[in-house]
């Protein structure tokens, strides 16, 4: 086996291959479309990519690609913990491959002076395909890491541990929300002059201007911030539009103030299971065919915030009945919403899941690595600054 770092488009075409070499044969693999791995390291479409140091390898057995992995600086870096990280780990079933992987990774981050290592992770602007997956292989969905099972001991034999866990709910649209959660809805609603409206994109600022003041306000207080801004919200958006639907994006107001914001997006992965690899014309084709075509099933709530001023007054709730009976309205074809992963340590929004009705769905784990053996590995916190 013998390990290459990715310095030509050749090598960089080929990491972003991997996978699809690796899994495409099997039958719960889902590829990532190409084009979307390559633009996380493009500074043009991803401006971490510009601030943080990356490198990445590629390791063939003779001139057969059996692995791949990426080391980087921290992206959602605590202020306490000298840590870097690494992701885009795939890797076939050998212990020594994954070894000889994860070795080049922390020893490059070990000469850029890190104590510990995070990961998986990603180097984009969100949380999308952190984290192994040890639970519910057989339901992967779009934007979430899909791996075989024996990751997890890759990971355990080489000493690291559980940093934090994602927990992946969803709720069966069949069974409604519990009686008890519309009435919380209702007072809700009453009590506090919420109103609930749907995305318009012809007041497409108006509604950014809203994502900004709830999302920058809902997260000010914890010590890995970072404040978005309206061309990040606009540039989010147009990822979106081949698959957004208006009616699908909620937000609340409370005295016209911005309260909450619900976005939800149908499951990708139903579109691209039946197209295959969409990075040619004609993949391009069958993608915008099927699209059109397809009836969806499963819907993804992908971000959600509450204003710090209106949390705790059900705000969430309503948002969520507002469009639960919108998609019972005008998307009758769609039977379950899966939850944005929380993780373990949000113990607020867990509750509000167990609330909706929801149920576990999968399960992914960020794993920690400390380089001193004199350091323990302690399960993340929510810190406030």
């Amino acid at each position: 086996m013998r390990i290459v770092e990715v310095n030509n488009k050749s090598l960089a075409q080929t990491f972003v291959q991997i996978p699809d070499l690796l899994f495409g044969d099997w039958p719960q693999y889902v590829a990532v479309p190409t084009h979307i791995v390559q633009q996380l390291f493009d500074p043009a479409y991803n401006q971490k990519a510009a601030s943080l140091r990356i490198k990445r390898w590629v390791l063939f057995n003779n001139k057969q690609p059996i692995g791949r992995i990426a080391a980087f600086d921290h992206p959602k870096k605590a202020a306490n913990d000298n840590a870097g990280a690494l992701g885009f780990f795939a890797c076939i079933q050998d212990p020594d491959a994954a070894a000889l992987l994860l070795s080049t990774a922390e020893n490059w981050l070990k000469t850029q002076g890190y104590d510990w290592v995070d990961g998986p992770l990603n180097v984009g602007e969100n949380d999308q395909y952190w984290g192994v997956l040890v639970e519910g292989f057989e339901r992967p969905s779009f934007g979430m890491n899909w791996n075989p099972a024996y990751y997890e001991s890759f990971f355990r034999s080489a000493a690291y541990e559980p940093y934090y866990e994602q927990l992946t709910n969803y709720f069966d649209l069949q069974k409604g929300l519990p009686e008890r959660f519309h009435k919380i809805a209702d007072w809700a609603a009453a009590k506090s002059n919420i109103q609930a409206k749907q995305l318009d994109l012809k007041r497409f600022h108006f509604f950014a201007e809203a994502v900004v003041e709830v999302f920058n306000s809902a997260w000010v207080d914890f010590e890995n911030f970072q404040p978005i801004d309206v061309a990040k919200v606009q540039n989010d958006f147009r990822r979106m539009k081949p698959i957004l639907l208006e009616d699908l994006v909620w937000f609340a107001f409370v005295n016209e103030a911005p309260a909450a914001f619900l976005i939800m997006l149908p499951d990708l992965n139903e579109v691209l299971e039946r197209t295959g690899p969409v990075d040619s014309l004609w993949g391009k084709l069958k993608f915008l065919y099927y699209r059109r075509i397809t009836k969806f099933r499963k819907l993804k709530i992908v971000a959600m915030g509450v204003h710090q001023r209106f949390q705790n007054m059900g705000v969430e709730s309503v948002l969520l009945q507002k469009a639960y009976k919108q998609l019972g309205q005008a998307h009758p074809s769609f039977q379950e919403v899966e939850l944005a992963w929380v993780g373990d340590f949000n113990k607020k929004m867990l509750a509000l899941h167990a609330a909706a009705g929801a149920v576990p769905l999968r399960k992914h784990i960020t794993f920690r690595k400390s380089f001193q053996k004199d350091q323990q590995v302690k399960k993340f916190e929510i810190k406030t600054a």
